[in-house]
């Protein structure tokens, strides 16, 4: 429970809140309202809108695991959904990355 607390504390702060200028994308994001983010070394939130709320889904899985009987099938589906996903945005995959190996070394 305490792990996946702090997984979604992080994921909150990192998807929402945290602020660079280090840009991790190599390959061409989306285009549209929803995909839009900050390219280049301009200061700010690395995310997309999209990133931002579909976020609260993984942590809905995370949280939502240790008071309803989910599955382990369906977390690892929610995990992998994730991964595909964040490759939209390279910062994602990089802030989820230690989310993936804590949960992979959790199995």
């Amino acid at each position: 429970m305490k792990t996946s607390v702090a997984e979604s504390v992080y994921l909150i702060f990192m998807f929402l809140f945290f602020k660079t200028s280090v840009d991790f994308n190599v390959i061409r994001s989306p285009t549209g309202e929803w995909f839009e983010h900050l390219v280049g070394d301009e200061y700010g939130v690395r995310i997309c809108p999209f990133g931002r709320v579909a976020i609260f889904a993984l942590i809905f899985v995370l949280l939502g695991r240790h008071y309803i009987k989910i599955p382990q099938y369906w977390v690892n589906v929610a995990m992998s959904i994730a991964f595909v996903l964040s490759w939209m945005n390279m910062n994602a995959v990089v802030y989820l990355l230690p989310v993936f190996a804590i949960e992979y070394f959790n199995i």
